[in-house]
This record gives structure tokens, sequence and C-alpha cells, in this order.
């Protein structure tokens, strides 16, 4: 026996009381569509709010075996004394951003050593005020790269760019300066990275280094 589908009545063929409880459904729906919304604002707006001050720990959302990476130290003859910008600190002081951001870099098809990204970063006047590289500018080094640093992330974000290939930067809070880790890869409970100013090269586990304050993502066009 085939079922008949119901018949659904244009608005102007309605009596007054189907129009009423028509409209009384669309206020029911619309109401609870706007609950959901603000409560994913909310959620959002908190979640920045989070992470700018007490740092979050992200979760992978899959295990990803760890990218091949050539592992950059800090603490390399070839830049460890090259000074970064106008900062008075050195490589093997303070380099864990250019020492992760090669590392990532490479991912993307950019080959750069930490002193080649450093020297770049002077030539171009790419440091704010002389003492913070300013990432934003990357594509002007690199057309092809397009950087990212989202306010609001989890692990989503983070085992997204892992699945696709690309490593990514976190930041740490090391003591009381900020510490940069190139991210790639992740198991089923903690993400690996690799640290700049271990020495070694070896993967460890995020958790180990507290929660984190910012992400960074390259990609290539």
């Amino acid at each position: 026996m085939t079922r008949k589908l119901p018949k659904f009545k244009r608005i102007k063929d309605m009596t007054p009381d189907e129009k009423k409880v028509l409209s009384q459904r669309i206020q029911l729906y619309g109401g609870v569509a706007l609950i959901f919304i603000l409560c994913a604002l909310f959620l959002r707006f908190y979640n920045t709010r989070l992470i700018e001050s007490s740092g979050i720990l992200p979760t992978p959302r899959q295990i990803v075996e760890p990218i091949a990476v050539t592992y950059r130290a800090q603490d390399d003859p070839a830049w460890a004394q090259e000074v970064l910008g106008d900062t008075g600190y050195t490589m093997a002081q303070e380099g864990s951003l250019f020492c992760s951001l090669s590392m990532a870099l490479e991912t993307c098809g950019v080959d750069a050593d930490p002193g080649a990204l450093n020297r770049a970063f002077v030539d171009n006047d790419m440091y704010v005020n002389g003492n913070a590289a300013d990432l934003t500018r990357l594509s002007e080094l690199y057309p092809r790269i397009v950087f990212s640093a989202p306010r609001d992330f989890d692990g989503e974000d983070i085992t997204q760019a892992l699945v696709d290939g690309r490593a990514c930067m976190v930041r740490v809070q090391k003591g009381e300066s900020a510490h940069w880790l190139c991210v790639v890869g992740s198991t089923s409970e903690d993400f690996l990275v690799l640290d700049p100013a271990a020495g070694d090269g070896e993967a460890r586990s995020l958790a180990d280094f507290g929660n984190v304050f910012a992400l960074a993502l390259f990609d290539a066009n």
C-alpha cells in the first residue's frame, strides 16, 4: 500500500486558525534557533577570553603520525649568536619563534633556516618597534604562504593542519617568556611537539609544557 504524502497548503488558502498555528510554530522554532546561535556565540567568546587569560590545553581529534621535518635548535652554532631585531636577545636565548617557524614552513615547501628568517625580518623592517617579529607580513617574504592566527581555536584546528600534512606552531609560557613549539603529530591523548630549546630533536608531549596561549597556522597556495 502506497503511503500518501501530506498536502501542504499555501498560506493564502489557510484558515485564520491554521495561520495562527503556523505563526506560533515559526516563532517557536525561530526562538529555539536564536537560543542555539546565542549559545554558540557565547561559547566562542568565552573560549577566546579563556585562551587570552589562562590558555587552554587542546586535545587531538585523531592520531596523526609525526610529520618529518628538519629539527632546528636555538643553540645551533650556525645561528645561535644572531641578535633578534633590536631586542638584545640572541637566537640561543629567545629564538624559539624562528626555529619553530623554520620547521613549520618546511612542511609548506619553504626551505629557510632560523638565521635566514631572522635576517629577512630585519632587512625588511618586519619587527614591530624592533622587538616583535610580525608574522602577519610573512607573505611579503613568501607570497605562496598563507599565515593565520585564530584567536579562538581548539584541537580541531591543529588536528586538521596535521592531517593536511602541515606542521603548526603553538605559544606556551616558559618562565617569564613566551616560548614557541612546532606541532608535528598527535597521539590519541596529546599533540607531539618539537622544542627548539631542547636541542635533541625528540618529539615531546604538548601537555608537558602547560597551556597554549596562541596558535599559528600555515598553508601554501
